[in-house]
C-alpha cells in the first residue's frame, strides 16, 4: 500500500512538471502581434528566448535561399499593400519577424529608419497586423526561427528575379 502511495505521489509530481514546463513558454499572450523595435524590453527577451533559430539556419545555412526567402517576403507585402490600396512606397524600416514552425508570423517588430518616409505608425501597424494574419511563408521547419532585417519599399525583387531569368 505504501508502495502504491509513493508511485502515485511520484506520477503526480511528473505531471505538474511536465506541465509547468510546457505551459510556461515566457511568451505574454496580451503582447501585441506588431510593435515598435525598443519599447518592450521584456518582450524582446521573451522572444528571443523562444525563437531560437535564424532563418538563415532554417536555409541550411544557405545565404541565398534565406535571401530569397526574405526578399520574396517583402515583395508579398508589397503586392498585399497594392492589393488593399495602402502606399508603402519610400518606407524603409529595420524589422525583426519572427515565424512558428509552419512559416506563420507571429510578431513583428519594426523600427523606421531616420530616411523612411513619414507614415503613421497606426496605419502601419494595422497594414502589418493584416499582412501576417493573411501570409504564411512556404518553408517548414522542427521549430520557431526569425530573421533581423532592413527593408525598403519598393524592392523591384520580382521584377529583378524576371529579368535575371531573361
Amino acid at each position: 500500500m505504501n508502495t502504491s502511495r509513493l508511485l502515485l505521489l511520484f506520477l503526480f509530481l511528473n505531471v505538474l512538471a511536465f506541465n509547468s514546463l510546457h505551459a510556461n513558454t515566457g511568451l505574454d499572450t496580451t503582447a501585441p502581434k506588431v510593435f515598435l523595435l525598443g519599447e518592450d524590453e521584456n518582450l524582446m527577451n521573451s522572444l528571443s528566448k523562444n525563437y531560437p533559430n535564424l532563418l538563415m539556419k532554417v536555409c541550411s545555412n544557405d545565404m541565398d535561399i534565406a535571401y530569397d526567402k526574405w526578399m520574396n517576403m517583402l515583395a508579398d507585402m508589397e503586392a498585399y499593400s497594392t492589393k488593399i490600396g495602402y502606399d508603402i512606397k519610400g518606407i524603409k524600416l529595420w524589422m525583426n519577424v519572427y515565424w512558428n514552425k509552419n512559416g506563420k508570423i507571429e510578431y513583428l517588430g519594426y523600427y523606421l529608419k531616420p530616411n523612411s518616409r513619414n507614415i503613421k505608425v497606426e496605419e502601419l501597424n494595422a497594414f502589418f497586423i493584416n499582412f501576417i494574419k493573411n501570409y504564411q511563408m512556404k518553408i517548414t521547419y522542427t521549430g520557431r526561427f526569425y530573421h533581423n532585417g532592413s527593408a525598403a519599399f519598393p524592392t523591384h525583387y520580382k521584377f529583378l528575379k524576371e529579368q535575371e531569368g531573361k
